[in-house]
């Protein structure tokens, strides 16, 4: 929905979009959309009239709240609802910011010793005993990362903090506060970001160690997802999402409410809050989370097989449906968005068309990269690439790739330079090319350097010239 769009041009837009799967879907008459659909469609104009910006969503704006926060010293907390995309967030940041984040899930710590490393030895003399710490495994990597790279803010994530024992959360908070474990300090260019859930907290965090921290209550961007996935976001999963991007998170609709959505005290008006309490049951969610393994499975499914699905009648929990709805609910539950998307598909396998939407890919510009590029001679670039870090060859060289400028000697130098392209620069050089976002003639120049790194890569990227 465009920004400016009223609530009811999305609904009247959205029953639109309805009719016009129901209508293509009927020319494969073994295709049978769950009866429901109507219901859950009309419910859009409601959702949207009802949706309110009264969280800040995973976007730019929070990237640059989040950024000045940690300039300024504050340790950011994100408080949300979970799988909506804490973690990738902070590791999207990290990879703006041309940095890694260190994440250490606390709720898969038993207690703080986990947390701690602490650990009684005996003195030299063997007539006493001393404590001395062992930070957590990721902790250390953090310490080790940073003094290693000593000009880049690399982010220590404290996930699921206050969805653990009581006794983890204290070391946690003992962390922020003194930035050291025992007497295993962290290194001052160490950036601190914890995260936990608004509801069902395991330890509740007082007024005191609130005060601690930045509060941000989150909720999932629809824009910053697709974003984020990137090329891994399957066309049909984007179309809804772009169409509908309120339904980014969704509950389970009770079975109560779509059976027959009457019942002897059923005064027929159901509220969004009926809507969406899924009750004690175990009903899957649509979150960035289950949106994503979503994504990848129907990346790997097979059309026709698809269409099989689609054409084979079920019954769930009483409810006439097919077994692709069926498959999947199992991953992003029996929501409108499930609904919307098997509607997308139906259309899309009805009319034999569509294909894959490329997204833009993100790389970062390295802090160090506008330096590099005024060097005036080949002498003073080379000395300054000589003072980076390989993080920062890799980035730089990644970047050089990418901008559509002669950048020809500057990725010479780079690339003697670099022992290794990183994993993640990898990763996002392959997306560059395969999706034809890359500079040509940068590409070239860099293949026609002679050095490990470019003949590892050599035949695969040659492979798209």
């Amino acid at each position: 929905m465009q920004r400016g769009s009223t609530a009811t041009e999305a609904g009247v837009h959205g029953c639109g979009t309805a009719r016009s799967a129901i209508a293509s879907t009927s020319r494969l008459s073994r295709f049978r959309l769950p009866p429901l659909l109507s219901f859950r469609l009309s419910l859009l104009a409601q959702l949207a009239h009802d949706q309110k910006d009264i969280l800040m969503k995973f976007n730019d704006t929070l990237i640059t709240l989040i950024k000045q926060s940690l300039e300024v010293g504050a340790t950011p907390a994100l408080m949300g609802e979970p799988g909506i995309g804490k973690s990738s967030f902070v590791e999207a940041l990290a990879y703006s910011m041309g940095t890694k984040a260190f994440v250490l899930p606390c709720n898969q710590l038993a207690d703080k010793a986990d947390l701690t490393g602490a650990r009684l030895v005996p003195t030299a003399d063997g007539k006493s005993f001393h404590q001395v710490f062992y930070p957590h495994h990721v902790i250390q990597e953090a310490i080790d990362y940073a003094k290693i790279n000593p000009r880049e803010w690399p982010i220590l994530f404290l996930d699921e903090i206050n969805r653990t024992t009581s006794d983890v959360t204290s070391g946690a908070l003992t962390l922020v506060t003194l930035r050291k474990m025992g007497d295993v300090g962290l290194p001052d260019n160490v950036r601190i970001i914890v995260a936990g859930n608004d509801k069902g907290n395991v330890t509740t965090l007082d007024e005191a160690s609130l005060s601690r921290f930045a509060i941000f209550h989150v909720e999932p961007d629809t824009a910053t997802l697709i974003s984020i996935l990137g090329n891994d976001m399957n066309p049909w999963v984007k179309k809804v999402l772009t169409q509908y991007p309120a339904l980014v998170f969704q509950k389970s609709t009770p079975n109560a409410i779509v059976t027959d959505g009457q019942d002897d005290d059923d005064d027929g008006n159901v509220t969004m809050a009926e809507l969406f309490d899924g009750g004690e049951e175990m009903n899957q969610l649509t979150t960035p989370r289950t949106i994503h393994n979503l994504s990848k499975w129907l990346n790997k499914a097979d059309r026709q097989e698809l269409a099989s699905h689609l054409a084979t009648p079920v019954q769930i929990g009483g409810r006439d449906t097919t077994l692709l709805n069926e498959a999947i609910e199992a991953f992003t539950g029996d929501t409108m968005f499930t609904t919307q998307l098997v509607a997308t598909i139906a259309e899309d396998l009805a009319s034999s068309s569509g294909g894959p939407v490329q997204n833009r890919v993100n790389v970062p510009k390295p802090n160090c990269y506008a330096n590099l590029k005024a060097a005036g001679t080949v002498t003073n670039l080379a000395a300054q690439i000589s003072g980076l870090t390989q993080n920062e060859v890799s980035g730089s060289l990644l970047y050089a790739m990418k901008e559509n400028n002669d950048n020809a000697r500057l990725i010479e130098q780079l690339a003697q330079a670099a022992t290794q392209i990183e994993p993640e620069h990898t990763r996002t050089l392959f997306e560059l090319v395969t999706t034809g976002q890359i500079d040509r003639q940068n590409l070239e120049a860099f293949l026609e350097v002679d050095t490990p790194i470019v003949a590892a890569v050599k035949p695969s990227l040659s492979a798209f010239l």
